[in-house]
């Protein structure tokens, strides 16, 4: 009786977990990201980022003015601000590389 609950639990256990990791969020699409800096103007050291996700480049570049205007308000006192958008597609090379083994190298 015992090992049959243990079993039944066990069963159990996967499919409850299943349900919760259908509902997670999911970023796939995203090619680009907007890095909002906020940094000390005479050290220049960054005091904080905010990264947002983008479906294209462009949209992302379009969103820079909207983006500076809203995160003005929420800097330090002193503190500037200032974004900048990276495209998140790797270039062909990166995506195809050539799979040749420089010479003198050895296979482990």
């Amino acid at each position: 009786m015992k090992g049959s609950v243990l079993v039944l639990l066990a069963l159990a256990a996967p499919a409850a977990w299943g349900d919760e990791m259908q509902h997670q969020p999911r970023t796939l699409g995203n090619t680009a990201v907007m890095h909002v800096y906020y940094y000390a103007p005479k050290s220049l050291e960054v005091t904080y980022v905010m990264d947002y996700l983008f479906k294209d480049e462009s949209a992302c570049q379009e969103a820079i003015p909207r983006a500076l205007m809203i995160a003005m308000p929420f800097a330090s006192e002193g503190d500037l601000v200032s974004a900048s958008c990276v495209g998140m597609t790797p270039p062909q090379t990166v995506r195809n590389p050539q799979k040749t083994v420089p010479p003198g190298s050895t296979d482990l």
